[in-house]
Formats: C-alpha cells, sequence, structure tokens
C-alpha cells in the first residue's frame, strides 16, 4: 500500500468515527462525517480490492445526503422501533437477496478481487446497507445490526491489510456499545 492510500485510509477513519461519535449523541452534522468518510472509502476499497464494499460506499454518501436532509428536519430526533416480525422477516431476504447476488455476480467479483473474500465482501455490504437505512429511519435496533458487522468488518478489513480501517471497525464495535445505550435510553416514538 503507497503513502497516497495510507494517508486516504487513515482520513476516511477519523472521519469515520466522528460520524459514529456524532450519530450515537443523534447529532444530524454525524452524516456529513460519515458522508466523508463514505466518499474517500469508496476508493480506498477499490484501490484493496473489495468491489462490494466500494459500491456500498457510494450508497453510504447517497443515504448519508438523505439523512442529513432528514435528520435537519427535526428539532429532536424522535426514535422509532420495528417489531421483533419485521426483523425476522427482513433477516432471511437479506440472505436471500445476498445468496443471488454472490451466485450471479461470484465470477465478476473475484475476477476483480482475486481472493476468498467475495462472500464476506457482499453479505457485508448488504447488511450494512439495511443497517444504515434503520440508522437514516431511526430505528433503534439499529445498532445490534451494526455490533454484529462490525465484527465480521474486522475481520474482513485484517484480511485486506487495512489496518487503519481494521481499528476504526473495533471502535465502531466499542461505539456501538454505547450507541445501544444512548439510544436505548430514549422514548420511541408513539
Amino acid at each position: 500500500m503507497g503513502n497516497i492510500d495510507l494517508f486516504l485510509e487513515w482520513t476516511a477513519s477519523a472521519s469515520g468515527a466522528g460520524y459514529l461519535f456524532l450519530v450515537a449523541k443523534k447529532n444530524k452534522w454525524a452524516w456529513l462525517s460519515g458522508g466523508v468518510s463514505s466518499f474517500i472509502y469508496i476508493f480506498v476499497f477499490y484501490r484493496s480490492n473489495l468491489p462490494a464494499q466500494s459500491i456500498l460506499s457510494v450508497a453510504y454518501v447517497l443515504l448519508s445526503i438523505f439523512a442529513f436532509w432528514s435528520w435537519n428536519k427535526e428539532e429532536e430526533i424522535t426514535l422509532v422501533s420495528w417489531k421483533l416480525s419485521r426483523h425476522l422477516f427482513m433477516i432471511p431476504t437479506i440472505l436471500l437477496i445476498g445468496t443471488c447476488v454472490a451466485w450471479l455476480t461470484i465470477g465478476t467479483f473475484q475476477e476483480m478481487s482475486q481472493n476468498e473474500t467475495v462472500l464476506w465482501d457482499v453479505f457485508i455490504a448488504l447488511f450494512s446497507l439495511f443497517a444504515t437505512i434503520l440508522s437514516t429511519l431511526k430505528e433503534k435496533s439499529n445498532w445490534i445490526y451494526w455490533l454484529f458487522i462490525n465484527l465480521a468488518c474486522v475481520v474482513l478489513y485484517w484480511n485486506a491489510a487495512l489496518y487503519a480501517t481494521t481499528i476504526l471497525y473495533v471502535a465502531y464495535f466499542l461505539l456501538g456499545i454505547y450507541g445501544l445505550r444512548e439510544w436505548y435510553k430514549k422514548p420511541v416514538a408513539s
């Protein structure tokens, strides 16, 4: 990895840490910090042969814009909570979509990445997209998804030699516990 790659990775990681701290505090500026981080990660992941993570970062940039706009409309951020049945429907749906995407594209992604992390890359990307949508909707349990996703990302990024990003995702996991506690202290919209 070259100096520019390391600089970009560390810059994206620092901005990503700012995002997580601010979103745990329910601060709308989290989405600007997250958008900057995601924009930089488009290139970091592409250059690291993690194509699904690169595509996911494009989606993150767009979701950051939406979330900033959406969160900007409220003085006090109002949280929501889905019923368990909705989650129990969504998890197998995402697994099915991930399996289909992986099956349809595995050859293309393997040619691009030349590694064995293709399935991890695809499933992490899909669950991350889902968890981000839950975050933008202010759904409390997004933090539970993020705890599992962040642990999977630690393994993925370590194997891709993205050490600053691995450190960031360890911090995301730890801050995720904090975010979960903070959001569960607050009442939900009726």
